[in-house]
């Protein structure tokens, strides 16, 4: 019985790796693996435009494909995590997948909504992401407790928790550690994403379908769109901040900025009443 999908054909990967501008070998190492994880999060946007206009997802290889490859789009978690597993397995790198919490509630525990890759490598474990709204680690993490490990922007370590398994620690620039998000060890199908997904996409207390979530890294910063106000954030800190005030001009920004071909058929990106908080997740 077959529960995991393939790898992405030879043919989908060179498209793929041509959305993501990658220049050299496809050898299955560290080292590349690193590279196609920044390569992704500088070239391919977290964007929920289809969960704003309420065109129903499709978390399968195929489409995801022809979604972000293909139609120069992005995606939100289960999408960008889902092409970039299926990505890496067409690349001969073994993955495993699991499911997450984030934690950046205090005291509110959330339901598992986040997509999580294990790369396992030369006998060690690598924690990919390239499907977080926010600062993240821009590089693999090694699955390890207590180590220490700096993407040239934050550092991260893992710590143990008797609830939410593995918890991922984040120390951005002057500000003290705290916790992202949690995953235990029980392995994942691409089918135990399709209800989490739906849950984002169409039940009432989701705000997936509600306001913007727009994010893309640069190699120093991470400009998003959230609650209708465009954000550059480095080193943890707002640097720029603008109101937008039309949907045309969210537009443009979606356009130039963020590099999303949007379709013309697309109308609402705008909310009529702006949210409490960021919401960076």
């Amino acid at each position: 019985m077959e529960i995991h999908s393939d790898g992405y054909s030879k043919e989908q990967i060179g498209e793929y790796l041509r959305r993501i501008h990658w220049q050299g070998t496809e050898e299955v190492s560290l080292e590349n693996l690193t590279k196609l994880q920044r390569l992704h999060l500088t070239h391919i946007p977290y964007e929920n435009l289809d969960l704003m206009n309420g065109v129903p997802l499709s978390l399968t290889p195929e489409a995801l494909f022809q979604k972000i490859a293909l139609n120069h789009r992005g995606g939100y978690c289960f999408e960008l995590q889902g092409a970039f597993c299926y990505l890496l397995k067409g690349l001969g790198f073994e993955v495993k997948q699991y499911a997450g919490r984030f934690m950046d509630e205090p005291g509110v525990v959330q339901m598992r909504r986040h997509r999580i890759l294990v790369v396992s490598l030369s006998g060690k474990r690598y924690v990919c992401d390239v499907g977080v709204r926010s600062e993240s680690s821009r590089i693999p993490l090694e699955h390890i407790e207590g180590l220490v490990q700096d993407d040239g922007i934050s550092q991260y370590q893992y710590q143990k928790d008797p609830f939410y398994g593995w918890v991922l620690m984040q120390k951005e620039n002057g500000k003290p550690w705290k916790p992202l998000l949690g995953f235990t060890e029980e392995e994942q199908i691409d089918a135990d994403y399709v209800m989490p997904s739906f849950y984002c996409e169409k039940h009432p207390d989701s705000t997936f379908n509600k306001f913007m979530k727009i994010s893309i890294f640069t190699p120093d910063s991470d400009l998003t769109i959230v609650h209708n106000t465009f954000k550059i954030y480095r080193h943890g800190r707002v640097e720029q901040r603008r109101e937008l005030g039309t949907e045309e001009e969210a537009v443009e920004l979606l356009q130039d900025t963020f590099g999303i071909d949007v379709p013309d058929s697309y109308h609402h990106f705008l909310e009529e009443k702006k949210g409490a908080g960021d919401d960076r997740r």
